[in-house]
Order: structure tokens, then C-alpha cells, then sequence
């Protein structure tokens, strides 16, 4: 029995030793890089802290996803950013994946991230194929239905807090228009819904391929 308590006390004092040495000694040169790797931020210079809450899905250029999950807002106009999360803050528009977020933001948070993503360069959108007299339909389609509000070349309006259209995922613009035609988003798009009960159905793809292209973009 003694002999198994001095070899276990021995063996305890190693263990102490080894765990001494090894929070003692400095990190070899390798150690160092991977740890300066897992510390370093991940926030590019500029971004700010609240921002943290929208990157995990808009991601940090503010370039969302292609596939039309989500919506690109880099380049996306101030206002039109302010006034949306604005509203979804104090529950004047619902959008139950942005609610817990926009809720949680200060005033000021809300500034300095509309700040932030109407700053940043837009991300180039590859367009939807589309021949010549298609884009054009969409052209004069866009003309008679949205461009009293959103602006002759898709560039939005401030005071109407009407979004930047031109050059958004094509995805993204055909699911949004879906919804507001199903009305399956609540009073989030009263106005886009009344428009569009005026526009027919099948004039919705040639608009998308026409946003989608950007060609009418002007410089913010």
C-alpha cells in the first residue's frame, strides 16, 4: 500500500511539473502564428461593433447570398437602410428573422451600420440571360410600374425610401416580388403590394432580368 501512495504522489508531482513547464515556457515560433491566427478579429478595419449582429448573414462586404436567401446591401442607399431598421426596431414593420436583431440595436448603431454598408463597393451581380428585345420588355415594363418611386435607372429615392434596385441578385428580387404578391409578409410592403395588383404576373421576370443587370445603375 505505501508503495502505490509514494507512486502516485510521484506521479502527481510529474504531472505538476509537466503542466508548470508547459504554461511556463514561451510558444515555438509556429505555436505563435497559429495563436495570433485564432485571436486575430475577424472584422475588417471600419466595421462597426453592432454590425456583428447583421454579418452572419449579410456577411461583412455586405455582399448576402447569391442564391436570393439573401439580399445585397453594400451600395444599398442610407436612408433606405436607416428608415427599415428604424421601423423593424420600435415594431412598426415585422420581419421575424430581423426582429430579435433590429431590436436590439441603439439609434446611434443604426446609424453608424447604414453608414457602414451604403459605403461599402457594390458587389458585381452576374445578370440573368436574357436576349435583347427581353431586356428592353423589361426595361419599358420597369418604366410604367416601379419607376416613379424606385427611380429611372433603379438608383431609389430617399424621401420615398424607395431601395436601389439596379444590379441586386435576380434571386433575390424574384422571391421578394412573389412575397409581396402572395402578400405572405404582413403590412411589411403595403405599398409594394398595392402596385403590384396592377401589374401582371408575367411582366414580373423580365423586370428581374432588367434590375438584374445593372445597366442602368448611376453612380450614387
Amino acid at each position: 500500500m505505501r508503495v502505490f501512495l509514494i507512486v502516485g504522489a510521484l506521479t502527481l508531482l510529474a504531472v505538476v511539473a509537466v503542466v508548470t513547464w508547459l504554461f511556463a515556457r514561451e510558444p515555438t515560433p509556429a505555436e505563435a502564428v497559429r495563436i495570433a491566427a485564432v485571436l486575430a478579429p475577424t472584422s475588417p478595419p471600419g466595421e462597426p461593433p453592432a454590425y456583428a449582429h447583421c454579418a452572419s448573414c449579410h456577411l461583412h462586404d455586405g455582399s448576402g447570398r447569391p442564391d436570393g436567401s439573401i439580399p445585397r446591401l453594400n451600395g444599398q442607399r442610407k436612408a433606405v437602410l436607416q428608415n427599415k431598421l428604424f421601423r423593424l426596431r420600435v415594431g412598426l414593420m415585422r420581419m421575424p428573422v430581423m426582429d430579435p436583431f433590429a431590436r436590439t440595436l441603439e439609434p446611434k448603431e443604426i446609424s453608424e451600420i447604414s453608414d457602414y454598408l451604403a459605403a461599402l463597393p457594390e458587389t458585381a451581380v452576374a445578370p440573368v440571360e436574357a436576349i435583347d428585345e427581353e431586356r428592353a420588355a423589361g426595361a419599358s415594363l420597369y418604366s410604367k410600374h416601379c419607376a416613379s418611386c424606385h427611380g429611372d435607372n433603379a438608383e431609389g429615392h430617399d424621401g420615398l425610401f424607395a431601395s436601389r434596385l439596379c444590379g441586386q441578385y435576380p434571386a433575390y428580387l424574384a422571391r421578394r416580388l412573389d412575397e409581396v404578391a402572395r402578400k405572405t409578409r404582413g403590412d411589411a410592403d403595403a405599398v409594394m403590394q398595392g402596385v403590384l395588383e396592377g401589374v401582371p404576373a408575367d411582366a414580373l421576370g423580365p423586370i428581374v432580368k432588367w434590375l438584374s443587370a445593372g445597366g442602368g445603375c448611376v453612380a450614387r
